[in-house]
């Protein structure tokens, strides 16, 4: 009687496998048709520096801040103006003693050249700003190049891991009916009851729903990583060599970050602009010395009595503020508190970027560990399964051991799975903190 079991199952097993294996080739050909682009880790990189918004935004503010500096440059040139006029009198006017006092109309041209010569250093204190600002702003280009990079890497490395757990339900839905030819035959000898089939059906239904919500999870890390990187169409993302070791040494890393990091420098370039800040608010407290050239030209029809035609002069004119209502000492108040605060923002910065330097070693030196331990999980696992569904299939076993042994098989791989993406996303998060993860990616 057993090895009439053994018959029917091997019979039923290969044609299971054959149907599996027929069914995986014409899914693998639609797939090869339907997903013709193969989206490498790089490619990734290249095409969400490219498309992200972003960078664009961070590149407009670089230009931003350009123009800004120009219009500083303009306060210590010298400006031109221009000015016209006409007026129309409604009579002419004379005195009793036939001087004409008003004419029936008036031409005046003005040309006025005005040049600052002094305003307590405000004009240059605003332009030493506005260059910081331009440096931060390039800074802020790099921070947003290293944030799309990092984004697109747990994206991408999220459809791995979810091709990954497609693969697994796949294997896993094999797995069960397998387990369900075995059941039907031994209920057909008479060797189980009929729970143990619906046991493995209800099994089967749970693996075929897991697998749906494997492929669905696969799409929406599809979605989310087309988003990042702009991409059109049916793609499949490739497996990328693993990277290579990493330093691990906090003191270094955290030194290495302070050197590196582009927010932490733009903070110490906020901080210089704050200084600038204080001198510019100090320069409401000095004199203004400016110089100012006039070319003057007037028509008048009668022309009046002493009418000069033209003139030229040149005015040196100084400015002293004695009292505006307290605002200079507000200003000032201001500035030297922007300057506090500036300073307390980069140094909670420093503080938490030893924190976050320690927390991605850490995550690097755990989830290298997990490896280890889930691969062994994993080959006792296989190991075990294997042996348990032999068993089954000799009555042995229970429907209920040989269910238990899947469910372990398949955690077992998860997390291995889990793991070693995670870890190579912890090394690359490891890159972003330490400010060294968009090395060459700016052309």
């Amino acid at each position: 009687m057993r090895n009439t079991v053994v018959h029917i199952c091997r019979h039923r097993k290969l044609f299971g496998i054959a149907l599996i294996a027929l069914f995986s080739l014409s899914s693998f050909s639609q797939d090869l048709f339907a997903a013709d682009r193969v989206l490498s880790l790089s490619e990734a990189y290249s095409l969400a520096l490219e498309n992200h918004e972003d960078l664009g935004i961070a590149k407009e503010n670089i230009n931003q801040a350009k123009t800004d500096l120009t219009k500083s440059v303009s306060r210590i040139l010298p400006n031109i103006t221009a000015e016209g006029s006409y007026t129309r009198y409604t009579e002419s006017k004379s005195s009793g003693t036939g001087f004409v006092t008003q004419p029936e109309s008036a031409t005046a041209v003005e040309l006025r050249l005005t040049q600052p010569l002094y305003s307590g250093g405000r004009e240059w204190a605003i332009q030493r700003q506005a260059k910081y600002q331009i440096q931060g702003e390039t800074k802020g280009l790099t921070g947003a190049t290293e944030s799309v990079m990092l984004s697109t890497a747990r994206a991408y490395y999220g459809a791995l891991k979810a091709l990954k757990d497609l693969e697994i339900k796949t294997a896993a839905l094999k797995r069960a009916k397998e387990r369900l030819e075995v059941a039907d035959a031994r209920f057909e000898v008479g060797e189980v009851t009929k729970s143990a089939v619906l046991r493995s059906r209800a099994e089967l239904a749970g693996s075929e729903a897991e697998l749906l919500r494997a492929t669905n999870n696969l799409e929406n890390a599809k979605v989310l990583l087309a988003r990042l990187t702009g991409i059109e169409g049916s793609f499949t993302v490739a497996e990328p060599p693993a990277h290579g070791a990493v330093e691990l040494d906090t003191i270094r890393l955290t030194d290495q970050a302070l050197e590196h990091r582009s927010d932490y420098a733009r903070l110490l370039l906020q901080e210089k602009a704050a200084t600038e800040s204080i001198q510019i608010a100090k320069a409401g407290f000095k004199p203004s010395l400016k110089l100012e050239g006039v070319y003057s030209w007037r028509d008048q029809d009668p022309q009046t009595t002493f009418f000069q035609e033209e003139s030229v002069y040149g005015t040196l004119r100084l400015t002293y503020p004695l009292f505006e209502g307290f605002l200079r000492k507000a200003e000032l108040t201001d500035a030297r508190s922007e300057f506090r605060e500036a300073e307390l923002v980069r140094l909670g910065l420093k503080r938490n970027i030893s924190v976050q330097v320690n927390e991605a070693v850490n995550n690097v030196k755990v989830t290298d560990s997990l490896i280890e331990a889930f691969r062994r999980q994993v080959a006792f696992a296989e190991e075990d399964y294997a042996m348990v569904f032999e068993q089954f299939k000799y009555g042995v076993a229970t429907t209920l051991d040989v269910i238990d042994a899947d469910t372990t098989l398949v955690s077992a791989q998860t997390s291995l799975a889990s793991a070693v993406y995670d870890l190579e996303v912890a090394k690359l998060n490891l890159k972003f903190v330490t400010g060294t993860l968009a090395d060459g990616a700016i052309k």
